[in-house]
This record gives structure tokens, sequence and C-alpha cells, in this order.
């Protein structure tokens, strides 16, 4: 299962991490979630490979925030 963390932008408050959270925890291939919301990094273990990644960097955009991943982050790294 791959892992996964992100930079994640414009966090308004609790009420937008949990929404960003709830979008993430709704897709069927995502296992864990964890929004840090101060350091500005969300940290995804899911089932799957580029397509579902993609559709990972999507919910937080579409949750409206700017993502990019990780600085080092290799999501094909075990």
């Amino acid at each position: 299962m791959p892992d996964v963390t992100f930079m994640v932008s414009d966090f308004a408050g609790a009420e937008e991490t949990e929404k960003l959270e709830r979008a993430l925890a709704r897709l069927q291939f995502v296992d864990l979630v964890n929004v840090d919301s101060e350091r500005g990094l969300v940290a995804v273990s899911y089932e799957g490979g580029e397509a579902e990644l993609r559709g990972i960097e999507e919910a937080i955009e579409e949750a409206g925030h700017r993502v990019e991943p990780s600085p080092g982050a290799d999501p094909d790294v075990d």
C-alpha cells in the first residue's frame, strides 16, 4: 500500500481540515488520511497506482486547496 505526503495550502481552520479529511476518506481506494493543517501536510495511505494518486490530488483541489508532492516524497518507495 503506497503512502504519500502532500504539501497543501489555503487552510482556513478546523472546518477546512475536516472537509478535506472527509473528501479523501470517501475515496474507495484511500485507507488512512492524516491532515496537519498547521504544517500544511496531508498524508494518505491508499491502494492503487498513478490513477488513484491523481484521484487524491483532484479531491484535494476540489476541496479548494493547492497541492504539490512533499519534497523528497516518492509514492513508489515502500
